[in-house]
């Protein structure tokens, strides 16, 4: 059985296949250390440009991006262009088009538009993540050469160079978090939700290829997240694990999509609710050491105050957050929201940005299509490993979104991997 369509994939042999292999793991490879590793890894942060939100590209990483992206549409002409068109659902196509919208009436087209170009390569890579391996083993190999690979390099960081792998008393953006690991990540909290996902890696791996792998990658990557101290992954992985195996048990569709719903649910009435609603704020307070949730409460008044400004289409497609007219704004007296550099929620962060019309639209992609798509795979036809690691990896990625914004969020490794998720399960669903 392999990745996403067992019958039509036997249909694409070809003449020289030991050749056909090395070229996909090399291009699977490639993809996975651009998405876990991006262009500038081990960044300093006592360098003065940590503070600087600037709008300007990242020339080495959208080389990569492109170069990269045209590698992999060269292989999908020749190999899985019409399973690629499965994965372009008319509500994606939607998004698109009003993502679009929301960049030509934003005060920075240009960099919208680019930013959005950027994001239709990430969607096409994420599709080629899957149907690159030649099946499950395939997979679960290549999974556990790149998840290897950033684990060594993140423990090779905190051993030999600590001062761009440990959080500093020397960073100047947050010197509070001094002793904190982050590896070859440029904060703690990304460190955290990138090994949560290697854990998911290696239940795989585990379940798949090697029961040896597979609990030497969760260990590693376990130890490294305690080390990282991000609160967010370390109290939301368990939730995931534990909720995506019920999850998969589950028979009734109405049992399925109440626990969907269940935890962002609560997640976004203790969070956002806790800024609305004083009742909700007195009851985190009795129940939370941080009722602020790390100051977050404030970037998130700030982000619904200027969502009620534009409701319907936003400030456009990452065309808010860094720009001159908010930095510029901002005084020591005004609200940290100036100079914060994202909504701390992913719901919040698409809203301000495409408005309550590209929330929605979001929102049926990410949380409804999925869904529909699980629900309608006959449990046969499903690989259980592979399945379930979707389904964990997707969760996961959903609760996250209430405390960091990774929804559409370029360059960032779990967002990429909720994309892969997405169309994983799409593609079982309509495997012949």
């Amino acid at each position: 059985m392999t990745i996403a369509l067992p019958a039509s994939r036997h249909s694409l042999v070809r003449p020289f296949a030991g050749s056909d292999r090395l070229i996909r793991s090399t291009l699977f490879l490639a993809l996975f250390l651009q998405v876990w590793l991006t262009a500038s890894p081990f960044p300093d942060q006592s360098d003065a440009s940590a503070l600087e939100l600037s709008t300007n590209a990242n020339v080495t990483g959208q080389i990569i991006a492109i170069v990269l992206t045209g590698a992999l549409g060269a292989f999908a002409l020749t190999h899985h262009l019409r399973d690629i068109a499965r994965l372009v659902t008319p509500i994606l196509v939607a998004i698109f088009l009003w993502f679009a919208c929301t960049a030509v009436l934003s005060l920075h087209p240009d960099l919208a538009a680019r930013r959005l170009v950027l994001a239709s390569f990430v969607m096409f890579q994420a599709g080629m993540f899957v149907l690159l391996p030649e099946d499950r083993i395939h997979f679960a190999r290549l999974l556990a050469v790149g998840a290897l690979f950033i684990l060594a390099l993140c423990y090779a960081g905190v051993i030999f160079a600590p001062h761009v792998s440990i959080h500093q008393v020397t960073d100047l953006a947050e010197p509070q978090l001094a002793g904190n690991w982050r590896g070859c990540f440029d904060h703690k909290n990304g460190a955290g939700a990138g090994m949560a996902i290697l854990i998911v890696f290696g239940i795989y791996i585990f379940r798949t290829l090697s029961g040896a792998l597979g609990s030497l990658i969760v260990a590693l990557a376990t130890f490294f997240l305690i080390f990282t101290e991000a609160k967010s992954p370390i109290m939301l992985l368990p939730f995931a694990l534990a909720v995506s195996a019920v999850f998969v048990w589950l028979r009734s569709t109405a049992a399925k999509l109440i626990v969907l719903i269940s935890v962002p649910a609560v997640i976004g009435v203790l969070t956002i609710g806790s800024v609305q609603f004083a009742s909700v704020n007195t009851l985190v307070e009795e129940l939370m050491p941080d009722p602020t949730f790390t100051g977050r409460v404030d970037i998130w008044q700030f982000t619904l105050d200027h969502i009620a400004q534009h409701p319907i289409a936003g400030f456009g497609f990452q065309a808010f957050w860094g720009t001159g007219e908010l930095v510029n704004s901002w005084t020591w007296r005004g609200p940290w929201g100036y100079r914060a550099s994202d909504a701390h929620n992913g719901y919040l962060n698409i809203a301000v940005m495409t408005g309550l019309v590209g929330l929605v639209l979001t929102l049926g992609w990410a949380f409804v299509r999925p869904f529909i798509d699980h629900v309608r795979t006959p449990p046969g036809r499903a690989d259980p490993a592979l399945n379930l690691m979707f389904i964990q990896t997707w969760l996961f990625g959903l609760y996250l979104c209430g405390f960091e914004s990774v929804l559409f969020s370029n360059g960032n490794g779990v967002w990429f991997m909720i994309v892969v998720s997405i169309f994983g399960l799409r593609l079982q669903a309509s495997a012949k």
